[in-house]
């Protein structure tokens, strides 16, 4: 059966609109849209059939008027009406007024879609966008069986009809570029026969920066109580968090005030523990934002205020937009990068010079350029899990302060517990330095001097 033939038989028992005609053949070529190539199919098969009833070839004739007929009845093509007024041929039009088989009109009616989505982003700030479909499975079920039954092969999908003539005349109406990878704004439909919806998706925002945490006692980000689980309880003082502030906390404030954004996500090139401080030049974090309304930011301004509301608390310092592949690189380089730690800590016994100096020497002989191994600390087995890591100690500078009170500057692979390295944690950290001591060492202050990423 050839496309003509098949275009009569489809409007015997179905009126579709063009743009549904039009996509029933779509993958044929033709460099035309939907609605054009539907149009040009009925116009091609009415001049066909005029031709044919102009032959006055009794049997041709009979066929070309009963195809006229239908596409004037069915299809409700004007040009085939007008062929069979000038022609003096009565046709009859059915009373009810007929909507599209396959898309129940919504192509007809695209204008209301487009509005809609352009409402929804009057007060939003985005430099692309891109439309996406998910059609009721009665759109679905229709258009497969429809297929079925007139075994068409080269038909162009409901949804994806919809994308591309509603995305196109959506970023034309707002003077936007569609961008297919990593759009600012997503304008997803949920489309049935009488109704639909649209749940708009906005890019995060991602900025990075380095951040110096200048007091003990503060955790890198928002804990909730473990008692209430952040509902609220007598032991939090109903604040449902575990600590009063965060690093998190201190910085994310103006960044709010400045985007709009509905929340954030705070990602860090690893953390530091709540007593200790983050010194140096900083440790690398980004700031997701999302779902904000504005994205252009003055960020030396934004690190201005946020020193200066964190004085002596924090520090921000290098703030640059960045994005969500560069967050998944900071998470993985984590457990490979290299950090230094300045760490105080106390012997239970003196030691003299010549004694402290022999157990250094040994450090270093034991400890630089090697591998330890780490069982998950007794400190955080609670929610760590239960696992051996092997950690590289590259380096180790010392000096004595007390006869029984040292500081050590020590270099390391990212996610070595530094703590247990210097007491052994009971067995769980060989070797240690405890070991080489052969005395109990107690970390009195530990801080993170250099995170090198």
């Amino acid at each position: 059966m050839n496309i003509s033939s098949k275009v009569i038989e489809i409007y015997r028992k179905y009126y579709i609109c063009p743009h549904c005609l039009g996509r029933c053949f779509a993958l044929l070529g033709t460099a035309t849209t939907n609605i054009e190539r539907g149009n040009s199919l009925l116009l091609s098969i009415t001049m066909e059939n005029h031709d044919l009833y102009l032959s006055r070839k009794k049997d041709k004739e009979e066929v070309a008027l009963v195809n006229l007929r239908i596409l004037a009845e069915n299809a409700r093509f004007i040009p085939a009406k007008k062929v069979l007024e000038n022609e003096g041929i009565e046709y009859t039009l059915c009373n009810e007024i007929k909507e599209c088989y396959l898309c129940n009109d919504i192509y007809l009616n695209l204008q209301i879609y487009i509005d809609k989505a352009k409402e929804l982003v009057k007060n939003i700030e985005f430099n692309s966008i891109l439309v996406g479909t998910s059609p009721d499975s009665e759109i679905i079920n229709r258009e497969d069986k429809f297929k079925a039954e007139f075994n068409i092969l080269s038909s162009e999908s409901f949804k994806s009809h919809f994308n591309r003539v509603v995305g196109k005349t959506i970023s034309t109406e707002l003077n936007k570029p569609a961008e297919f990878s990593n759009p600012d704004i997503l304008f997803l439909y949920s489309i049935g026969f009488k109704n639909f919806e649209i749940e708009l998706i906005i890019k995060s925002v991602f900025i990075a920066g380095r951040y110096n945490k200048l007091i003990r006692g503060i955790p890198q980000t928002h804990w909730m109580c473990r008692n209430c689980q952040g509902k609220g309880c007598e032991i939090c003082n109903f604040s449902g968090k575990q600590y009063e502030i965060s690093v998190e906390e201190l910085i994310t404030p103006e960044f709010f005030k400045e985007t709009q954004a509905t929340d954030s996500k705070f990602h860090g090139a690893g953390r530091e523990d709540i007593d200790v401080r983050m010194l140096g030049t900083g440790r690398p974090f980004i700031l997701e934002l999302k779902s904000p309304k504005v994205r252009t930011l003055d960020l030396d301004n934004i690190e201005t205020r946020v020193n200066q509301t964190n004085a002596g608390k924090i520090k921000i310092c290098d703030l640059r937009y960045s994005n969500k592949k560069e967050v998944i690189r900071i998470k993985s380089k984590a457990e490979t990068s290299r950090k230094t730690y300045k760490v105080l800590v106390e012997a239970e016994k003196e030691l003299n010079l010549e004694e402290f100096n022999k157990n250094i020497k040994e450090l270093k002989e034991i400890f630089e350029n090697q591998q330890v191994n780490q069982r998950t600390p007794t400190r955080v087995s609670h929610r760590r899990a239960d696992i051996i890591r092997k950690k590289i100690i590259y380096k180790i500078e010392a000096k004595q302060i007390k006869p029984n009170l040292f500081q050590f500057i020590i270099e390391t692979q990212g996610g070595t517990y530094i703590k247990e390295l210097i007491n052994g944690d009971n067995g769980k950290t060989i070797p240690s330095f405890a070991e080489i001591f052969e005395s109990p060492l107690i970390c009195k202050e530990l801080d993170v001097i250099n995170v090198d990423y």
